[in-house]
């Protein structure tokens, strides 16, 4: 195996920011509520476009598009319901993203001329620089929608860029395909691969500019034809569009739902804190060497111009946050990873570091499996929220409703660990059997406040 330490390397790194967060319960609110969904839909709750949240919140949810839910509730059916099963499906999507990361560097950076890349040559490389982005492990220890929407647009690229080096016009319709399917992900932001062609014949061929232009053009079209096929064929979905684009898309894009951001070109400042280790390390590199001495890899500036592509239009969105730039930093890393590459001679750099620092590797390796064994079934975070609604499910049963005062309303995180927990609904308009409130308080009138040893809340019962 070439590049066998450094695989290793990235292997040991990899498993270590991923494995032992993902063995243990506690997630962020996002995630927690797609895993709810798509549990439900593996239980026959809903449909691909009539997604299912509780009884009571989003009966019916038309805020995220489905495929990458649809997805996710294929490995509950394979699987079953275990805490686990979503965590499972994070980490097979960083596995696909990683393949796409090194499919990609082997298609563009293998182009330039006395390029080190032949064959495997330095593909680990660039999924190092991924992995180690703190938005990137952190996404995939929360089961964020733009895991699985990241594989797809690294397909897209990568079909893009395939078919205008071997002049293949068919490969852009798979390319197309992909970009639908990223759409069905996660919104518009799937669009974003269709710049590849136009930044490929940039960085490559500025002669070929309008070739480049009119390919891209071709892949919107396309892209757009499969998903209208796909919506007009599709039970539901043409009603599920609606739905989305006037209670969901258009909204937020004029500003009238969710928190707005005060400072739009923060969003540019969260890239910087992502790519700041390897930019760092590079202008170490450029320092020693001399900032001549390494030219620019156009495969590095295809790169950059892609991920920019995916970046810079969400600049101008009225709802930002860090880790609508998963799809994006692969294509930074791949960028880094290209300039690195021929700064340095990874081959005799491997030698010289030789076996010792290939075992320390393997003890490290070792370490996290260990770490990750002695983690499995603790908790990440939320333990003692979650320990009080699962003796609360086992107590009452799952499959219901319960009263809550108006407080807990807009407690959002509760209603998603009960909903993927017990798949309890919460209702704060009308009174139910069970009634939830603050441990310590007295119950509505005419219940009984039940004895389960609970640490934040109190669970009463009708008499």
């Amino acid at each position: 195996m070439r590049n066998k330490t450094f695989w290793l390397l990235t292997i040991v790194v990899f498993i270590g920011l991923l494995l032992p967060a993902l063995v243990q319960e506690g997630m962020f609110l996002d995630g927690v509520s797609y895993a709810c969904i798509a549990k439900n839909m593996a239980n026959g709750l809903g449909s691909f476009a009539l997604p299912h949240y509780t009884a009571t919140l989003y009966p019916v949810c038309y805020e995220q598009p489905p495929l990458a839910l649809w997805l996710q509730s294929l490995f509950f059916r394979a699987f079953g319901d275990h805490f686990l099963v979503e965590r499972f499906f994070s980490f097979c999507m960083a596995i696909a993203t990683a393949w796409g990361i090194v499919l990609n560097w082997r298609l563009l950076a293998a182009q330039m001329p006395g390029s080190q890349v032949t064959g495997r040559n330095n593909s680990w490389l660039p999924v190092l620089l991924w992995i180690i982005s703190p938005i990137v492990f952190w996404g995939y220890q929360n089961n964020m929608l733009e895991c699985t929407m990241s594989v797809f647009v690294l397909g897209s690229t990568y079909f893009a860029a395939k078919s205008e080096f071997e002049k293949q016009p068919g490969l852009l319709v798979l390319a197309a395909i992909s970009t639908a399917a990223a759409v069905l992900c996660k919104g518009p932001v799937g669009f974003s691969p269709v710049a590849a062609p136009l930044v490929l014949s940039l960085a490559f061929e500025p002669k070929s500019v309008f070739r480049g232009a009119i390919s891209s053009a071709l892949m919107l079209v396309c892209a757009l034809a499969i998903l209208g096929i796909f919506i007009f064929f599709v039970p539901g979905m043409p009603e599920y569009l609606d739905q989305y684009l006037h209670t969901r898309l258009l909204p937020t894009l004029l500003g009238a739902r969710d928190t707005q951001v005060e400072y739009p070109f923060s969003f540019l400042l969260d890239l910087v804190s992502q790519i700041a280790l390897p930019a760092i390390l590079l202008l170490i590199v450029f320092f020693k060497q001399g900032f001549r001495e390494i030219p620019m890899p156009k495969s590095a500036l295809f790169f950059f111009g892609v991920g920019l592509a995916g970046t810079l239009p969400l600049v101008f969105s009225p709802k930002q946050s860090a880790h609508y730039l998963l799809p994006s930093i692969p294509y930074f890393a791949l960028g880094f990873a290209a300039i690195f590459e021929k700064a340095i001679n990874w081959s005799a750099l491997e030698a010289k570091i030789g076996g010792l620092f290939e075992k320390i590797v393997w003890l490290v390796l070792g370490a996290t499996l260990v770490i990750s064994v002695l983690s499995w079934g603790k908790y990440r975070r939320d333990v003692r929220q979650i320990k009080d609604i699962k003796a609360i499910c086992i107590a009452i049963g799952t499959d219901r409703t319960i009263g809550i005062p108006e407080q807990y309303g807009k407690d959002w995180l509760l209603h998603a660990y009960f909903g993927r927990i017990g798949n309890e609904s919460l209702d704060e308009h009308k009174m139910q059997e069970f009634w939830l409130g603050n441990k310590g308080e007295h119950g509505p009138a005419g219940f009984l406040e039940m004895d389960l040893g609970l640490n934040n809340y109190g669970l009463w019962k009708s008499r």
